[in-house]
């Protein structure tokens, strides 16, 4: 294969893994973590410069997304990523995720987001989760 014409890209560790930049934006793959485990997760973030785009590959990625209050992320909305569907996150709009053991996903966004222009906020998600369903 012509490197130069088709360029391959890929990875198998655990993790997020940024693997195609190209004028300002960039491609990574979200391999399952214990790290994305609901057991695990206790933050939302917000991306101020860029819209966010999920496309699961395999496995279980629930995405959530909250509304804008004064003091952080207001009520949790979440949703199972189906394969082959594409999930949009607007920029400023709260978020996270949870992956299950062998769950694949690509992520899309700008080249440039990073913590300078992201917002996180501290987020008990499991007790949040839990009293939604409890009303």
């Amino acid at each position: 294969m012509d490197k130069e014409l088709i360029e391959v890209k890929g990875c198998s560790e655990e993790g997020y893994h940024p693997l195609v930049f190209f004028e300002g934006w960039r491609v990574a793959l979200l391999n399952d973590t214990p790290r994305f485990h609901l057991d695990q997760i206790n933050e939302m973030q917000r991306h101020n410069t860029s819209d966010e785009v999920f496309l699961l590959l395999e496995g279980s990625f629930t995405l959530y997304a909250a509304d804008d209050k004064e003091d952080g992320p207001g009520d949790i909305t979440a949703v199972e990523l189906e394969q082959g569907k594409m999930y949009r996150i607007p920029k400023g709009i709260w978020h996270t995720h949870v992956t299950a053991p062998g769950t694949k996903v690509v992520i899309i966004e700008n080249a440039d987001v990073s913590s300078d222009n992201s917002d996180r906020a501290f987020v008990d998600l499991q007790t949040r989760l839990r009293k939604k369903n409890s009303r």
